[in-house]
């Protein structure tokens, strides 16, 4: 960053923010001398102004309802996974209206990171908070996880607490970590065993980890009856005429929201099938790719760094050239420290410093145990190794992957499926065919069903129900395509 320049973040709590206020900001930002907007992991925005018009930027940008900190930016946006609801299998009691009600409610901008996500969606991470709440399956409560990276700490509370009790709940947890130099999980614990439970409920099962699956964050894309699109940049840099353009078009198309993901995108909901053309038109005008390779898209890193930047570009060279597959991984570069969502993380570190400057750096390699970014457990792979040797090593860990999925799918295949007594297997005496997701290629073969969605063997794909979603990616049935290579025979 320029010396003449100081950076900006706007918090958009939980990645929602209205068309008009998106607008209003990249004026704002246009004004005292940004070109682009930026987008954070925690869905927020970012992009810097000339230090000389400081004092008349404040002055504008009081006048939105946003929270925001300019220079020194000690505070987080909360993040949400409220901008998938309705397009992504979720919790039937949560609507985005409860997650707006829960962000409401908050009338402090939280100075630790905190997460309210529903653990069924898996387009937001769950635990990337220093505070998580995750929804359980009890109307109008959720479960309390714990991060503290810093002492690789871990903690889940054996309690639920509700809706409305999360906010101050949560100033209660910033208090405490905010008055100590150093917190220890179980002493924080304890202390709050000590407070008032009327408004808890107590658990005593452990809640399982869900499994991860991509999640296309570009492109148009069908959700039953609507659709939804996502705009993503490969360089995170979204101009302002870009913006200023999305938005009128979305007021054009009576969309009155857009949603910042975690994955460098916006996404819009519910785009009227008449206005496609004209969405198809401004991504063409703006130069918007909607089909990038997975490995440009599976990257959560910290993006301020430059050198996160260069390291990135440096790996997607590889893989680019190879033709490497790396769907259904998350990639991590230097993540800021309760950033732990990431199959696979590359760390920079300088084997000294001398006045301020870095020299020879090396690089350490970690990876999750089943590659699984929610599974707050990672494993050592690889420390002190030279640049020009990261793509093979992440080359060698995405085949570790791929080899370690295609055995539990093996698995899956030769295990006897249990079905329950109010279910009885279908018997075909024909050829079924099989069909292909168009999003992720995952096969729907009526042979063994889709356990995962409580399909039944034996169940074609005609039969299948209506909001029938892919159990790797919840493209919709609609989303399907005949398979032509390939039909299961039932006879």
């Amino acid at each position: 960053m320029s010396k003449k320049f100081i950076s900006v973040e706007v918090y958009p709590n939980g990645g929602i923010i209205s068309t008009g206020e998106l607008r209003k900001v990249a004026m704002f930002a246009q004004q005292f001398g940004a070109a682009r907007l930026q987008l954070g992991s925690r869905q927020e925005i970012r992009f810097e102004i000339n230090k000389d018009s400081l004092a008349d930027f404040e002055v504008r940008i009081k006048l939105l309802s946003l929270s925001y900190s300019i220079g020194k930016h000690e505070y987080f946006n909360i993040v949400s996974s409220g901008l998938v609801k309705d397009i992504l299998k979720s919790k039937v009691w949560l609507t985005e209206g409860d997650y707006r009600d829960i962000l409401q409610s908050f009338d402090f901008q939280p100075r630790i990171p905190i997460n309210i996500v529903d653990p069924e969606q898996h387009a937001i991470p769950l635990f990337t908070g220093v505070l998580n709440f995750v929804a359980s399956p009890i109307e109008d409560y959720w479960n309390i996880y714990f991060s503290m990276p810093q002492q690789r700490e871990q903690g889940w509370m054996p309690i639920l607490i509700q809706s409305d009790k999360i906010a101050s709940f949560s100033m209660f947890i910033q208090t405490c970590i905010h008055a100590q130099d150093r917190v220890v999980l179980s002493e924080l614990m304890d202390e709050l065993y000590q407070l008032d439970t009327r408004n808890f409920k107590k658990v005593d099962t452990y809640p399982g980890i869900p499994d991860y699956h991509f999640f296309p964050v570009e492109g148009f894309h069908s959700t039953g009856n609507s659709t939804w699109l996502g705009i993503f940049n490969t360089k995170n840099e979204f101009s302002i005429t870009l913006i200023d353009a999305m938005c009128v078009e979305a007021l054009d198309s009576n969309l009155g929201t857009i949603y910042i993901t975690p994955w460098d995108s916006f996404l819009l909901k519910n785009v009227p099938e008449a206005r496609i053309p004209a969405w198809e038109n401004l991504l063409g005008l703006h130069d918007i790719n909607t089909g990038h390779a997975a490995h440009e898209l599976n990257w959560n890193m910290n993006e301020w760094n430059l050198n996160s930047n260069e390291i990135r570009s440096y790996v997607n060279d590889y893989f680019r050239v190879t033709d490497k597959r790396t769907e259904g991984l998350i990639l991590g570069v230097n993540n800021a420290p309760n950033d732990n969502f990431y199959s696979i993380k590359i760390t920079e570190e300088p084997l000294f410093s001398l006045f301020g400057r870095n020299y020879f750096p090396v690089y350490h390699i970690r990876y999750k145990e089943d590659f699984n970014p929610n599974n707050p457990v990672d494993i050592s792979f690889m420390d002190y190794i030279q640049k020009k040797s990261l793509p093979e090593f992440i080359s060698y860990l995405t085949q570790e992957y791929y080899t370690k999925k295609k055995a539990s799918i093996d698995k899956v295949k030769v295990k006897e499926v249990a079905i329950p007594k109010i279910q009885k297997q279908k018997q075909k005496e024909s050829f079924e065919f099989v069909y292909q997701c168009g999003t992720c290629l995952t096969l729907y073969d009526p042979e063994y069903g889709d356990p995962d969605e409580d399909i039944v063997a034996g169940t074609s794909f005609e039969e299948l129900p209506e909001n029938y979603c892919c159990s790797v990616c919840s493209n919709s049935k609609k989303g399907f395509n005949l398979f032509a290579g390939l039909t299961a025979n039932h006879a």
